[in-house]
């Protein structure tokens, strides 16, 4: 399967909804909405030949867009960096295991800030006894307690950034927030990782001046996407728990960003 991908607002917005409708077997409304987010945006999922000509359509009509390969690249198809090392030739990417992927400031492409949020939410059902006089008098003090049910909700959210490295050829790295050794920093160490974060980013961008650079998917990471599972839900007698994790969409726009460079569609 492949999904399709918007890159750049509709130039011709009456004519891209049209073309997206046809194509896809959608109504016009529907259409409309897909095309209504800040690209990079969704909007189809398709088999190959079809996804191909739709994206022909849509560029016919206006609209910048593309088609990338589902499921798309995820941390697993990257080095996953613990530690690093940058230098005036280039840039080295350590994990905690495995080999070290070492990158010349020339041949980093790409440099894509972003952040993903995983949030899980609880529904709880409790049940309290206390005493109750209405229920021993009715019942002659053979039950003297009542009980009584409550549902109570509980959340937790977790957002992490992360900054993608793209080089012309090979694996790219990734350096996540929980992942990384600060200290390599040295005597521009932040006292929060939300700062060391925004510094790496700085010096990365300082090194690779001819890179592509982009802060959209800090907006864009924690966004659902349709077609990208992003939920999950597990019950037990008293509880139900849902997950929600936005890595899926962070990956896929990153990929749909990273095509549209080697397209020529971006910047």
């Amino acid at each position: 399967m492949k999904l399709v991908a918007s890159v750049r607002v509709a130039t011709r917005p009456d004519e891209a909804a049209r073309a997206l409708a046809d194509a896809a077997g959608l109504a016009l409304a529907e259409a409309r909405m897909r095309l209504a987010p800040e690209p990079p945006a969704l909007l189809a999922r398709l088999d190959p030949s079809k996804a191909d000509l739709l994206v022909a359509a849509l560029r016919t009509a206006g609209l910048t867009a593309l088609a990338v390969d589902a499921p798309c690249p995820t941390d697993k198809d990257r080095t996953v960096a613990h530690a690093f090392a940058l230098d005036e030739s280039g840039v080295t990417f350590t994990p905690r295991f495995g080999d070290s992927a070492a990158f010349e400031w020339k041949d980093v492409t790409a440099i894509l800030r972003g952040v993903r949020a995983s949030r899980s939410e609880v529904q709880r059902t409790e049940k309290t006894k206390s005493f109750s006089v209405g229920t021993a008098v009715v019942t002659g003090g053979l039950k003297m307690t009542r009980t009584s049910t409550k549902t109570v909700r509980s959340s937790e959210e977790e957002i992490e950034q992360v900054i993608l490295v793209y080089p012309g050829a090979g694996r790219a790295a990734v350096l996540a927030e929980s992942q990384l050794d600060f200290s390599c920093l040295g005597a521009g160490m932040q006292p929060s990782s939300t700062g060391n974060m925004v510094e790496l980013a700085r010096r990365l961008r300082e090194k690779a001046r001819s890179a592509f650079y982009d802060e959209r998917l800090l907006r864009l990471g924690r966004r659902a996407l349709p077609f990208v599972t992003a939920e999950s839900r597990s019950l037990t007698p008293t509880a139900t728990t849902s997950r929600t994790d936005t890595s899926g969409a962070l990956d896929t726009l990153a990929e749909v960003m990273r095509r549209a460079l080697h397209e020529g569609l971006l910047p």
